[in-house]
């Protein structure tokens, strides 16, 4: 099935319509290559939406295979890892990604993990892992 018939996308881009956008044309194509099941590279400059061009293609996946109840499921457990290399970054990507969630009436949670996160955040993390988790590299333990 092709990706702009899937349910996913059609929320989707509704959610971006409500709020005077649309989707670009290489988040559709990376969009798509996600739903195909391929890996790939997003070069795109600062400020073009390359978070939504991955970001969303995940939330897409979700929705389309829990269409009922993609609104309500809870601890989902690990959906996407999202490695940035600034702290910084990190908190700018995870209030971007949030609004999108809870705009969508989803209950995912985000969370960060760096250098700077404490001892009981990492713990918590590890009994309840967020669905997105947004790293640093010097986080990333293989």
């Amino acid at each position: 099935m092709h990706l702009i018939q899937t349910p996913g996308y059609k929320i989707i881009s509704g959610w971006l319509a409500q709020n005077q956008r649309k989707p670009f044309a290489f988040q559709e194509q990376a969009w798509q290559h996600i739903h195909d099941q391929e890996s790939g590279l997003v070069n795109a400059p600062t400020g073009c939406g390359k978070t939504y061009s991955v970001f969303l293609g995940s939330l897409i996946q979700f929705i389309n295979r829990h269409l009922t109840d993609f609104q309500n499921k809870k601890n989902n457990g690990l959906q996407l890892l999202w490695i940035t290399p600034l702290r910084a970054l990190a908190k700018d990507i995870a209030r971007a990604m949030q609004e999108a969630i809870t705009e969508l009436g989803m209950s995912w949670q985000v969370g960060i993990r760096n250098g700077d996160t404490e001892v009981k955040e990492r713990e918590r993390q590890k009994r309840n892992m967020p669905e997105v988790l947004i790293i640093t590299p010097e986080s990333l333990h293989l």
